[in-house]
């Protein structure tokens, strides 16, 4: 963990489940994380998480009486259109269906279970961002959910702005101060701007390149 005093963006980075046997290197994991350690940001913190219960652990923490100003947390793993891969990405194959989807809870999904762990933290952040290849498509992949019912699922649970990357994402495209900042050749982040007396509203970049084929992930 990388602590800064008096924190106003947190990056929440997936790693392995405490259990996971074998190799745990990661190459886009790892110099993501070595990129945001090169910026050394003042008010930036810098948390490995495992689970959706580990978020909401690390977000008790942070988000306290002594907090001032506005919190900007982003979350950084590997995905799939609708869902973000926490410590699922470290888990066997076969252990997959029985483990990434129950508690503690490997992926963040829209499962009302595991969003339940992260209701208490509502209107406490000013915005969230999501940081995975496609994670914010509006395209599903062949998947259930696209990131389009993601980001706006989290925006309501969490009475926030919520964005998602919608290009493949490279491990050093983030801001002096450490934030989620694409080349000017990728689409920029999409998501819902949250709005206290009618549905969230969709919020994107005026200004990206065209629209053209995406990238397909696995």
């Amino acid at each position: 963990m990388i602590q800064s005093p008096q924190a106003d963006i947190v990056t929440l980075v997936a790693g392995p489940a405490p259990d996971t046997e074998g190799s745990t290197d990661n190459p886009f994991i790892d110099a993501a994380l070595q990129t945001l350690a090169s910026k050394g940001a003042a008010g930036h913190q810098i948390v490995r998480v495992s689970s959706v219960r580990d978020i909401d652990l690390e977000l008790s923490k942070i988000l306290s009486d002594s907090l001032k100003g506005p919190l900007r947390l982003q979350i950084v793993g590997h995905s799939l259109s609708g869902g973000l891969a926490l410590g699922a990405f470290w888990l066997p194959e076969s252990e997959l269906p029985v483990r990434a989807l129950k508690f503690p809870y490997y992926v963040l999904d829209t499962s009302p279970a595991s969003l339940g762990l992260l209701s208490k933290h509502a209107g406490k952040l000013s915005e969230v961002m999501l940081v995975s290849c496609n994670i914010g498509s509006a395209a599903t992949f062949g998947h259930a959910i696209n990131g389009r019912t993601l980001t706006y699922t989290l925006s309501e649970l969490l009475h926030c702005t919520v964005r998602g990357a919608d290009d493949v994402v490279a491990p050093d495209e983030f801001d002096a101060r450490g934030w989620y900042a694409p080349r000017a050749n990728r689409r920029g982040p999409k998501g819902w701007r949250w709005a206290e007396a009618t549905p969230p509203v969709w919020t994107e970049s005026s200004s990206e390149p065209a629209r053209g084929a995406r990238t397909k992930v696995a």
